[in-house]
C-alpha cells in the first residue's frame, strides 16, 4: 500500500519518526511520505536509521499558504530536502511559527496564563502549532478538551487569537519545485468555502504551476471523492492519496485507511509521474483498506 501524507512529533504528530516508520511497516505500507508541516526534521532524523525492509520513504513536506485569508496547504514531495530555497522558505515558515506563538504566549500572560513558552521549548518539535498550544491549555485547567481551547481561546473567535502570516501559494509551490518536488493541494475538501470559490483556488493553484491536488483521504465520502477526481481530470493535475496520520487515537485517519483513486483519474496518479521513476520505485499496491 501507499501513503503520501503523514506527520511525527517534529510538528503536530504523536510519534516519533523511528516509531511512525514502524507503525507503516507493521501495516504493510510499502510507500511512505512523511509531510511535517513546514518541517524536515523527521527526514533528518532518520538519515540515522536503516529502514525496514519493504518500505521506501518519500521525502515530503506539508507547507501552511495564505490565501485570500484562509489557510491553505500545500504538499512538497519527492523532495530534495537540502535545496537552499527550499531550506530558506521552512527557516522564515517556523520563524513565522514562533513569532505567533510568542504573540499567543503575551495574551496568555496578559490573563494571567503563564508557561506556554516553556511548554513549548520542552517539545520535540520544529514547527509549533495551535494544537501544542491546545495541549498547553487543557494540562493547566484552562480548557477541556481540545476543541474547547480552541472555540474559547485559540480559534479565529478565540479570546487569544493571532493571526498567521504564512507565504503564498506560489512562494510555496516555487521552493517544491526548486526542491525538484511536486507540489500538490492537500486534503482540499477540509476547506471551509463554496464551491465556486474551490473552484477559483484550484485555478490559481494551477496557475501557479501547482501540480495536483490529494484526491483520496482519511474520512472522505465517495460523493466528494468523485469531485475531486473529476475537478483533477478537468485540469489536467496529477492524484494524490494520503491518510494525513497524526495519531494512533484517530483510527479512522490511520496509516493505509485511504480509498482507492477512482478510474477517472487512476491514470494521473503522481506515482505514474515521471518525477517519481527518477527517485522513486515503482507502486505495485495502491491503497485497499477502504
Amino acid at each position: 500500500m501507499i501513503d503520501l501524507h503523514s506527520h511525527t512529533w517534529f510538528s503536530d504528530g504523536k510519534l516519533a519518526p523511528l516509531s511512525l516508520v514502524e507503525r507503516a511497516h507493521k501495516l504493510n505500507i510499502r510507500h511512505l511520505a512523511i509531510t511535517d508541516h513546514d518541517s524536515v526534521g523527521a527526514h533528518h532524523a532518520l538519515r540515522e536509521h536503516p529502514l525496514p525492509e519493504g518500505l521506501e520513504l518519500i521525502p515530503g513536506v506539508e507547507i501552511s499558504c495564505r490565501w485570500e485569508n484562509l489557510e491553505i496547504h500545500v504538499l512538497g514531495l519527492l523532495i530534495n530536502i537540502d535545496e537552499p530555497v527550499f531550506v530558506d522558505l521552512l527557516d522564515a515558515q517556523q520563524q513565522r511559527r514562533r513569532d505567533r506563538a510568542a504573540a499567543f504566549d503575551l495574551a496568555m500572560q496578559r490573563a494571567g496564563i503563564c508557561g506556554l513558552k516553556s511548554h513549548l521549548q520542552s517539545l520535540p518539535c520544529e514547527a509549533v502549532g495551535r494544537i501544542h498550544m491546545a495541549d498547553f491549555l487543557i494540562k493547566e485547567g484552562h480548557a477541556r478538551h481540545t476543541q474547547h481551547a480552541f472555540s474559547k481561546y485559540l480559534g479565529s473567535r478565540g479570546r487569544f487569537y493571532q493571526k498567521s502570516e504564512w507565504c503564498s501559494l506560489a512562494e510555496a509551490v516555487d521552493a517544491i519545485h526548486a526542491a525538484g518536488g511536486l507540489a500538490l493541494m492537500a486534503h482540499p475538501e477540509r476547506y471551509s468555502m463554496s464551491r465556486p470559490k474551490f473552484r477559483r483556488l484550484l485555478d490559481e493553484f494551477a496557475a501557479a504551476n501547482g501540480d495536483g491536488l490529494e484526491v483520496s483521504y482519511s474520512n472522505l465520502n465517495i460523493d466528494s471523492l468523485k469531485y475531486l477526481a473529476d475537478e483533477c481530470v478537468r485540469r489536467n493535475l496529477w492524484a494524490s492519496v494520503g491518510s494525513d496520520f497524526h495519531s494512533t487515537d484517530h483510527h479512522w485517519m490511520d496509516l493505509g485507511r485511504i480509498r482507492r483513486l477512482p478510474p477517472a483519474c487512476e491514470e494521473r496518479a503522481i506515482w505514474h509521474h515521471p518525477r517519481w521513476a527518477q527517485v522513486a520505485s515503482p507502486v505495485t499496491h495502491a491503497p485497499a483498506r477502504m
